[in-house]
């Protein structure tokens, strides 16, 4: 029985060390990431892969001031590889999926860390995307602009939830503050 029980604790603290973010990440480091982000996000709707580049290199270079000590390292490692996989990306396609992974990096950080300034950040989903496994995304306002689709289905999918922002609603509907991130409600991105 004590075997069990060292096991269990240890299965738990393991699952808990590799989903919490290291210490080092503060929400003014996670606003340098907003913009550039949103600028791929933005770009890849319009199809121009070029514009997706460019954010995707002003993304890299707000990376260069992440923390890297420790646990830090590994984390601006997850959160760099996908935007440099789309700077240099040979097609959109290729810069979609890649976009995927760094949605999901950018979500989870955000969620967890939070930020500091009141721009709403949405998660987005769009359920037929990547043969109808889905993919979600943050964008800054309600209008979905679909970055895995482009013009061919700009507006499919749904907005799921306001994680940032004034009008910011928990999972119960209660309004939080703007700079803190939505607690964890099952919609883990990482």
């Amino acid at each position: 029985m004590k075997k069990i029980t060292l096991f269990v604790f240890s299965v738990m603290l393991i699952t808990t060390s590799a989903f919490a973010h290291s210490d080092a990440f503060k929400p003014a480091f996670v606003d340098t990431l907003i913009n550039p982000y949103l600028t791929v996000q933005k770009a890849l709707a319009r199809d121009d892969l070029e514009a997706a580049q460019k954010g995707a290199e002003l993304y890299l270079k707000a990376m260069k001031h992440a923390p890297h000590e420790g646990k830090a390292h590994e984390e601006a490692m997850n959160l760099s590889t996908p935007a440099t996989a789309i700077a240099g990306a040979s097609d959109i396609k290729l810069a979609r999926t890649d976009f995927l992974t760094l949605s999901q990096e950018i979500t989870y950080l955000v969620q967890h860390i939070g930020t500091t300034k009141e721009t709403p950040l949405f998660i987005a989903h769009c359920p037929m995307a990547f043969d109808s496994k889905g993919g979600s995304w943050l964008q800054s306002d309600k209008t979905v602009a679909n970055p895995y689709y482009g013009s061919m289905m700009l507006r499919c999918g749904s907005i799921k939830k306001q994680i940032t922002g004034d009008k910011q609603s928990d999972h119960d509907g209660q309004a939080n503050g703007a700079s803190k991130p939505a607690g964890s409600d099952g919609d883990h991105y990482h």
